[in-house]
């Protein structure tokens, strides 16, 4: 087994298939074919399982890309720690982040590092946080801005910042005359939710389960610009982001109304993966978005602690 070997096994992984392999490797395909044979040969498993044109990793490939990729981190370091500590020039690194926190809280930030690193190229991966989290465990991404809890092994977390999420109205909707109302009165509106994959969408279940209640949803989305916009239509009622609605709200073409009872609030904050080396550059940016939130302190110690903790055994994610 060698480190060409292991990098033909995470390009297999993430291709879906051998051609996309080699294709992305710039090899033959019967390299891949034959190094992957190679290796299961010598460990004596099966690494993938053979559909077609189609692969998919058994129990026994799964449990060596994992290996493989702590690997790679491995190689990654060495190579960036014998080299020169300040950024280098035409460095490019892409990171994660929620909606809100591309709209709303990272711009500033953005536009100070970008003036003060003219050489560095950011890509910016906008989507919901547990892809954003799958970007960092494959090493497509240094870091994301995603909604917590976030609990898995392999990463770690530092929060942020609040968010509450509000329950908002068009300007013509007959709530936006009333002082508050009952999660009884809000399930006979039609409800434009996040989807049921998202932490907050999660929170807003979890409360009207806790009534005893089953709302009246009539779209789920993903953008909550989106859902912004629709409420603003007319479409249907929704907990919003307060971040995402505030401009609305004081331009007069959102109505927030209060919720007897209800109180919800998600947390905004950053993860990384543990143990994963941080190029002078990514530093800069991420002292940049900590130091926004006074959490200097708190990054550095857990940066140290992850960086010490990262070759421990992994125990089962909290559900």
């Amino acid at each position: 087994m060698n480190l060409q070997h292991l990098r033909y096994l995470l390009a297999v992984s993430r291709a879906g298939s051998f051609t996309g392999a080699a294709s992305s490797m710039h090899v033959t395909q019967p390299a891949i074919s034959g190094a992957i044979a190679e290796l299961e040969s010598q460990l004596g498993v099966k690494l993938f399982h053979r559909h077609g044109r189609k692969v998919e990793l058994t129990i026994e490939g799964r449990s060596l890309m994992n290996y493989a990729v702590r690997i790679q981190d491995l190689v990654e370091e060495a190579g960036h720690r014998l080299r020169s500590r300040k950024s280098a020039q035409g460095e490019s690194f892409q990171f994660g982040s929620i909606d809100a926190g591309a709209i709303y809280l990272l711009p500033d930030i953005l536009r100070d590092y970008v003036a003060s690193n003219p050489d560095v190229h950011l890509s910016v991966q906008v989507a919901p946080s547990r892809y954003l989290a799958d970007d960092l465990l494959m090493n497509r991404s240094e870091f994301a801005v995603l909604t917590l809890p976030f609990d898995h092994p392999r990463l770690q977390t530092l929060p942020l910042c609040s968010d509450r999420l509000i329950l908002c109205t068009g300007v013509a909707h007959a709530f936006s005359r009333k002082r508050s109302v009952t999660l009884q009165d809000v399930v006979k509106e039609p409800l434009i939710l996040f989807q049921s994959d998202s932490i907050s969408r999660k929170l807003v279940d979890e409360k009207f389960a806790e009534a005893g209640l089953s709302p009246r949803v009539v779209m789920a989305m993903r953008s909550p610009e989106a859902m912004r916009k629709l409420v603003e239509a007319g479409v249907g009622i929704s907990f919003l982001p307060q971040l995402a609605a505030q401009e609305a709200l004081r331009s007069g073409e959102l109505h927030e109304v209060r919720v007897q009872g209800v109180n919800l609030n998600r947390e905004i904050g950053l993860a990384w993966k543990k143990g994963r080396y941080l190029s002078p550059a990514i530093q800069g940016l991420l002292m940049a978005i900590v130091g926004k939130f006074g959490k200097e302190g708190q990054f550095k110690r857990l940066r140290h602690l992850g960086t010490h903790s990262a070759d421990e055994p992994e125990t089962a994610p909290r559900s």
